[in-house]
């Protein structure tokens, strides 16, 4: 009887044993997907014996295709199983991890043999991570427990039976807040438990215990470099990684982390230069390398985008090969606002020239450049130029490119700013919403002038820009919460010009106002002007028309003195108007003075009572030594 129980007990377990365990099936017909794995340790007949080796029992990966280096799944889920640990066997650590579009970065393992321990794991946002427990028995049939518990209610138990081994492997999602306990426990010698939980690295925060392994980088995101043609990309440690291409393109995949690169061309100075790669996105390097006629290394970057009208800056490290002196910088074809080093603006000398002096270390310099008008690819140079200590000259000449880029919106602006106000109109091309801060400064950066809208997807604003008086002034537009920036000088001229702010006129007699006037527009601008007397029950008015870039128009006012004023003084008021503004574009005063005197005082345009008297005594000497001349 016991013998037949025995007999009937290794009958069970070697037909559970073939049940559990499977093996991957390799397809006949080859296809990619966008899920795969690269082992680039091994080749394609390697990766086949990986594979035809491995048992795996809760889940079995499946495959599409096997390229040299690369295995294709059919899921996210099949390539995971198949990158976990399995069998006795660890894929990733064989240099696997080239998954194109996971971004699971973060595992927790464990491995025990005896005792117990218990994790627990707190989700800090929603998602999905994946479990894996595996429980193989040792001497008893119940000889370890693996257990997955969330919020509190039990995902998966698996119990270590004798000779036996069992597994668990699926993707749980987890809400934020969420909390996954796992419990390992061995009752029995020769039993082994293991878990790996695998997620987005900050997806999980550890609330109490720790995994003997808490993160294994096992995965390679894709770095982006772009250099010199030909240039030779090593990592520290002296492995070769790639060559650029013709374009001084290459593509290259590293591990989660800080790496330092070093770059390699004939001709140049070596380069090295550090990335932090993450698995948020892509990963990009800009190596410049300095040829050994330079006798600098130089990295530089743009600070944010750029934006027609708008200020830039550009901030370059220099890295002297060896000490280098009596250096100095030069920027040709871009405007420069301002040059900063060692945190400090310098000044520009008449040569062109910013004085660096001798340096010997790593160095920063900032400039400060105004942006053209146009949008699209540009570019400007910098030279740096030094001695070595036996006085042999170096030259650096940096080729800046950068690229302006098209505003979110279109904006209308006057041909010309007038003193008034003047209309704005903002309309979005970019089909979303944003806030819009527009502020108008005046020539000493003292804030005139604010306001502010939320301009809606493809939907216009005006803004009326008050402007009281002339001068230079700055418009600035602020939005996306200042990550667009744009700047206007607005320069406005004093339209008018009052010749007679003091006129003498007699009654009954014709007195006359003079101002000039100008038109800088392309286009023939109408003006109207109204004089107003207190003495007049309507004001006198003219229109009257201003040719293209005209300067300095005189034009005249003229009105009749009534008879009978009983003051001596009056002030007048003169406003010009322009049709398309609401508000006048000059409004002045006019001092008429009513005289009683002789002819000679009478309604002359700014008269000065002094000066006519004289003027009238030289018309009368003149005229008695020529009456006597003629007597002669």
């Amino acid at each position: 009887m016991i013998k037949r129980y025995f007999l009937f007990l290794l009958l069970l377990l070697s037909v559970l044993g073939s049940v559990n365990a499977s093996t991957i099936i390799i397809p006949d017909d080859y296809s990619t997907s966008s899920y795969v794995v690269g082992i680039q340790m091994y080749n394609s007949s390697e990766i086949y014996n990986i594979i035809n080796g491995s048992n795996w029992y809760a889940y079995t990966p499946v495959i599409t295709g096997i390229d040299d280096q690369m295995v294709y799944f059919e899921s996210e889920k099949d390539m995971v199983r198949f990158s976990i640990p399995n069998d006795g066997r660890y894929p990733h650590l064989f240099d696997t991890s080239l998954m194109s579009v996971m971004s699971y970065d973060k595992m927790f393992y464990e491995s025990r043999t005896s005792g117990s321990s218990t994790y627990s794991f707190t989700a800090t946002k929603d998602g999905f991570v994946y479990f894996y427990g595996k429980a193989s028995g040792g001497w008893n049939w119940d000889s370890g427990t693996v257990k997955l518990i969330k919020d509190g209610v039990t995902v998966t138990s698996l119990v270590a039976h004798y000779g036996q081994t069992h597994e668990y492997f699926d993707r749980v999602y987890v809400s934020e807040g969420s909390v996954l306990n796992v419990t390992l426990s061995v009752t029995d010698s020769y039993t082994t438990l293991d878990y790996i939980l695998l997620c987005n690295n900050g997806d999980l925060d550890v609330t109490t215990g720790g995994p003997s392994s808490v993160l294994l980088d096992i995965y390679l995101y894709p770095v982006y470099i772009y250099s010199e043609p030909s240039t030779d990309v090593y990592t520290n440690e002296g492995e070769l990684l790639g060559t650029t291409d013709n374009g001084g393109f290459l593509e290259v995949r590293l591990s989660s982390g800080e790496h330092t690169l070093k770059f390699v061309k004939e001709g140049y100075w070596d380069a090295l230069e550090t990335i932090t790669v993450t698995a948020d996105n892509n990963s990009e390097l800009f190596v410049s390398l300095s040829p050994k006629t330079s006798i600098f290394q130089v990295s530089k970057e743009f600070s944010g985008n750029l934006y027609p009208n708008s200020v830039g800056t550009l901030s370059m490290d220099i890295n002297p090969v060896k000490d280098a002196y009596a250096s100095k910088l030069r920027v040709s074809g871009v405007e420069v606002n301002k040059v900063y080093y060692k945190t400090q603006e310098l000044p520009k000398g008449s040569d062109g020239y910013y004085i660096l002096g001798d340096v010997s270390s790593t160095q920063n310099i900032e400039i400060e450049f105004k942006t053209p008008p146009s949008w699209g690819e540009k570019t400007f140079t910098v030279e740096l130029s030094a001695t070595d200590i036996e006085g042999t000259a170096y030259t650096n000449l940096e080729t800046i490119n950068y690229e302006v880029l098209e505003l979110p919106f279109l904006l209308e602006m006057p041909e010309t700013f007038g003193i008034g106000i003047n209309d704005i109109t903002l309309t979005d091309q970019s089909g979303t919403a944003y806030s819009v801060l527009m502020v108008l400064y005046d020539s000493d950066d003292v804030e005139v002038w604010s306001s502010s809208t939320n301009l809606l997807e493809y939907c216009d604003y005006t803004f009326e820009v008050p402007i009281d008086d002339a001068g230079d002034y700055t418009l600035e537009l602020n939005a996306k919460a200042g990550t667009v920036k744009t700047y206007y000088s607005v320069e406005i001229i004093e339209p008018v010009t009052l010749i007679t702010d003091e006129i003498t006129a007699n009654p009954g007699k014709v007195a006359t106002v003079q101002f000039k006037i100008s038109n800088p527009t392309s286009s023939v601008k109408y003006y109207a002007a109204e004089l107003t007397c207190p003495f007049f029950n309507e004001s006198i008015n003219k229109t009257f028309s201003i040719a293209p870039e005209t300067v300095d128009k005189t034009v005249d006012l003229s009105f009749e003195v009534p008879e009978g004023l009983e003051l001596e003084n009056y002030q007048l008021t003169l406003e010009i108007f322009d049709p398309d503004k609401t508000d006048a574009i000059y409004s002045g005063n006019v001092v008429l003075t009513i005289s009683t005197s002789s002819l000679f005082m009478a309604s002359v345009p700014g008269g000065n009572t002094t000066l006519i008297i004289l003027a009238a005594a030289v018309l009368l000497i003149a005229g008695t030594f020529a009456a006597l001349r003629l007597k002669k």
